[in-house]
């Protein structure tokens, strides 16, 4: 009876959480990639510069990968290279979408 009772709340609390975060802007989408990729807990906004918070050239693959992905945009490496700030990936996300 017990177990009954788990899988029924399981599942009547699973079906009602959501599955993801709710919608965000694309620059609070990009900000929570970012901290996945590099672990950095500090507080990001469109000014931060990539360098400043240590995004380098690993890292730089793996947010382009994430970023693509979530967006569903292409980047190429000439436009990763020349966006210093988390603005201008996310102006070029709103650009291209």
């Amino acid at each position: 009876m017990a177990n009954d009772l788990s899988a029924q709340l399981q599942a009547k609390f699973n079906a009602s959480a959501p599955d993801k975060e709710p919608e965000r802007d694309t620059l609070g989408q990009l900000i929570a990639l970012i901290h996945k990729v590099t672990g950095t807990e500090e507080d990001l906004g469109r000014e931060t510069r990539l360098k400043d918070i240590g995004v380098e050239s690993l890292d730089l693959v793996e947010l382009t990968v994430r970023a693509e992905e979530t967006f569903q945009v292409r980047f190429s490496e000439e436009t990763m290279l020349n966006c210093e700030t988390i603005g201008d990936i996310a102006e070029y996300v709103e650009d291209n979408q």
